[in-house]
């Protein structure tokens, strides 16, 4: 319990790097998974898995080891959420990723987003001389479901719901973004060298993809810090993301030119964003937006909520 209205500049700062270094360990961890155990060593021996994007079939094994490092991030955050804070932590977290009430205008944002990118996509597309069969988005409408789970679900309990909370009580939130938009580029690494990924049977860029996943990143810090810390926008965001991306990629002529010019849309909405909303915050509420460990800390919560603990982190 705190015994203070206020809390000490030095019991903010021990509590901003303990959570920095959960966040660093976090990060560190679901890259060293990444490559050491699922997904580096099928890139390195080039051990096939399985594609969307072509009729390659690894053996099963490879197909497991690819299909559960791709959950690493979500599970790492679940464990690391339940040693740490028990299961007090995980209901906050839960309550986080059903917390749908976003407000029609952060709805709208979520979905003007993806469209404004895919949009940005296809005009590229057509503007190098291609063409683009607009049904492909119907004739894949069955994949949209099971996106759910293969990406939004698998990734962003770890990346927004664990990892940018607690970058946040040490950095802005654009640092925040770029840290994890780094990192979230790096994880994906192996796929670009791992035979069946769409990632490596398309030929995209890594350097690419890596601009476009840190400019993402500041849009999905946007719509995180502006919803209440709601997860479900995070993971909205990435389920729309990668089913229009998954069309948009099967069905237009990729050119090392387009492979470069396609993240354009995405990096225009992020500068826009950091304009508009500034890099301290990405929001125009003066509320913290840091992490707070809830393990023994209800009363915390309680004063806090009525505006009896205050705590403010540059």
């Amino acid at each position: 319990m705190f015994k203070h209205d206020r809390l000490t500049a030095k019991e903010i700062k021990v509590k901003s790097a303990k959570a920095v270094k959960e966040a660093y360990f976090f990060l560190g961890l679901t890259l060293a998974f990444s490559y050491f155990v699922f997904w580096g060593p099928l890139a390195l021996f080039k051990v096939p898995t399985i594609s969307f994007v072509s009729d390659v079939k690894g053996p099963s094994w490879a197909i497991a080891l690819y299909i559960v490092g791709g959950f690493v991030p979500s599970l790492l955050a679940i464990i690391l959420t339940w040693k740490k804070e028990g299961f007090s932590g995980l209901r906050l977290l839960g309550r986080c990723i059903i917390q749908f009430k976003l407000g029609w205008r952060w709805y709208m944002f979520t979905f003007l987003i993806v469209i404004a990118g895919t949009t940005g996509q296809l005009a590229i597309n057509k503007l190098l001389g291609f063409t683009f069969n607009g049904t492909l988005f119907w004739a894949q409408l069955g994949s949209f479901l099971p996106l759910l789970i293969i990406g939004p679900l698998s990734e962003e309990i770890g990346w927004r719901g664990y990892a940018l909370g607690r970058l946040q009580t040490r950095w802005n939130a654009l640092i925040s973004s770029l840290i994890i938009g780094l990192v979230w580029a790096l994880w994906h690494l192996p796929l670009f060298m791992m035979v069946g990924t769409s990632q490596y049977e398309l030929g995209d860029s890594f350097i690419g993809f890596l601009i476009k996943m840190t400019a993402s990143s500041i849009l999905y810090t946007w719509l995180y810090n502006n919803t209440k810390k709601s997860l479900w926008s995070a993971i909205l965001l990435h389920w729309l993301y990668t089913y229009a991306a998954q069309v948009v990629s099967s069905g237009i002529t990729r050119t090392s030119l387009y492979n470069w010019l396609e993240i354009s849309p995405y990096v225009i909405m992020a500068v826009v964003v950091v304009l508009i909303w500034k890099p301290k915050k990405l929001t125009r509420s003066q509320k913290s937006l840091g992490y707070t460990n809830n393990k023994g800390n209800n009363q915390f919560e309680k004063e806090h909520k009525q505006g009896k603990v205050v705590i403010t982190v540059e």
